[in-house]
């Protein structure tokens, strides 16, 4: 009993939180289980309602997790769904830029030190890392470049997403594939690192 009264007094303050940093319309929806950990200038601005444990059942106890560091910016254009597990953290000053009607599967990890945009109508499945930064010094410097994905991408379970990288409209990116440059419009890519496979590609969701 006490337990859940303890979820239910988070999930409030969780809301007012989440409403006093919010410019938009939208609202975030999230679960007893999901965390979300806001520096006083950070910001939401949600066209659409963004959500954090789709797909998710009671009781599975795997909630997401959201930190939104100092001056980071999150931006919908609409309804975006995360599946539980997701794991998204936008470093100081980044912003993240999500597309209308576009879902990501359970598990991912985004890691968004600069600027990650994704379109609208694009499918992601489980799995899925995306990162616009090396973190760390290589030879003394650190890659760090915006990573767009257009509208309508379909990217397979276990794909990686690496600094810099454009995928053009309509692109799919098969399973396990780290992406590490640009991918044109309807392109299929795979591989390590990833290549054009075919072009001229069409899918449906």
């Amino acid at each position: 009993m006490l337990k859940r009264l303890l979820y239910g007094l988070s999930s409030i303050w969780k809301t007012i939180i989440i409403k006093k940093h919010n410019k938009g319309q939208g609202f975030v929806k999230s679960s007893t289980f999901d965390r979300v950990i806001i520096a006083p200038s950070a910001s939401f601005d949600l066209t659409g309602n963004l959500t954090l444990d789709a797909n998710s059942y009671y009781g599975n106890g795997k909630g997401s997790v959201l930190r939104m560091d100092s001056n980071s910016r999150l931006i919908t254009n609409g309804d975006f769904q995360f599946m539980y597990g997701a794991d998204i953290i936008l470093f100081e000053g980044a912003e993240l830029y999500l597309g209308c009607n576009s879902f990501i599967n359970s598990d991912c990890k985004i890691r968004c030190h600069n600027k990650i945009t994704i379109g609208d109508d694009c499918a992601i499945s489980h799995d899925f890392t995306i990162m616009d930064s090396d973190a760390h010094k290589l030879n003394g410097k650190t890659s760090c470049g915006p990573i767009q994905i257009g509208n309508h991408v379909w990217i397979g379970t276990r794909v990686t997403i690496l600094n810099g990288v454009q995928i053009g409209d309509g692109a799919v990116i098969a399973a396990g594939a780290v992406v590490t440059h640009d991918v044109p419009s309807k392109a299929l890519a795979g591989g390590i690192p990833a290549k054009v496979i075919k072009e001229g590609v069409t899918w449906e969701k």
